[in-house]
């Protein structure tokens, strides 16, 4: 973790730094007269991520003034948060990224100066509430400038990317006491014994029992998908899998639990509305938290391929928080 702050304090010390330097890559972007700018959007978009918890994290902007002499007098330079510009930016950038909510953000200053015979505003601060997001996913917030001297316009707008990541889980399982499996690819009802390898078994409470896809009558590959009933639409964080274990050292097993997988989730369990894709390690327990948490009922787990990339596949419980 500090090195990654490491890396993004770096980051914005060099942009920052650019007031001050004429850069070439400046040059080749500006215009031959002095114009004002955000050196933060020199990097677009300008990336972030902080650990979510309740404190606060805070990025540095401000504004800076190009040109081959110092202002003679002060520059007056407005920022705010213009919503609408994330749509341009997905639209040029082919990605989908919502806004950064409002309420998770705040602008230190929206009115600073460039003072006369300097080259950049103070340094602001935008602060950052981790805490108030609801996912791990990339949130995008677009921070504009105004001002009545000249703007590079492709230096207008700073696009900053957030996201968050926890130290560990702060949800509470979700109660598991309804639900139902409605769905599944296949399922060794003989294999395992009369009290294994069904679907069932991954929602039993047992980690020593499990489901396990076909391998005794016939042996199906890939995808392999279970689906389930919650009974009640909710707010969904994410899922935890857990892996079938050897039953003589207790040690995950070598192959067989899901690998790559989709999680897929649904209000009426027709129409799945979310889809995210992850690559897991062959961990006992696997949490997965999703980008965008969800109000959903159903949840459909695709296993694309399992561990050792064998033909069938494994899964001793999962649970959702």
């Amino acid at each position: 973790m500090k090195i990654k702050l490491l890396v993004f304090s770096l980051a914005a010390a060099t942009a920052w730094s650019s007031c001050r330097n004429d850069s070439e890559e400046l040059k080749n972007i500006s215009d031959s007269t002095a114009v004002v700018y955000m050196p933060q959007a020199v990097i677009s978009p300008a990336v972030y991520s902080f650990e979510i918890s309740g404190k606060s994290d805070s990025i540095v902007y401000g504004a800076c003034y190009g040109g081959p002499h110092s202002p003679s007098s002060d520059i007056n330079v407005k920022f705010r948060v213009d919503a609408s510009l994330t749509d341009h930016f997905n639209s040029n950038n082919f990605t989908s990224y919502p806004v950064l909510p409002e309420g998770s953000y705040e602008l230190e200053q929206s009115v600073a100066v460039i003072p006369a015979g300097r080259f950049s505003t103070a340094p602001l601060n935008l602060v950052v509430h981790m805490d108030k997001l609801d996912g791990v996913g990339n949130y995008l917030l677009p921070v504009t400038i105004e001002t009545g001297m000249k703007v590079n316009e492709k230096l207008r707008t700073a696009y900053f990317l957030i996201s968050g990541r926890y130290a560990s889980n702060p949800f509470p399982m979700l109660n598991r006491s309804s639900w139902n499996i409605t769905g599944f690819s296949s399922e060794e009802a003989t294999g395992e014994g009369a009290a294994n390898g069904h679907a069932i078994h991954a929602l039993d409470g047992d980690t020593a029992t499990f489901w396990s896809t076909r391998w005794k009558a016939s042996k199906p590959g890939p995808p392999h998908y279970i689906t389930i009933d919650t009974q009640a639409e909710q707010k969904i964080h994410g899922i935890t899998i857990t892996g079938r274990t050897d039953k003589n050292t207790g040690e995950v097993k070598a192959t067989g639990n899901p690998k790559n997988i989709i999680v897929e989730l649904s209000r009426d369990g027709i129409a799945w509305s979310y889809s995210e894709s992850f690559t897991l390690a062959n961990d006992k327990v696997s949490t997965i938290y999703l980008a965008y948490a969800q109000q959903a009922r159903f949840v459909k787990l695709t296993v694309n391929t399992s561990q050792g990339d064998i033909y069938l596949t494994h899964i001793a419980e999962i649970n959702a928080f």
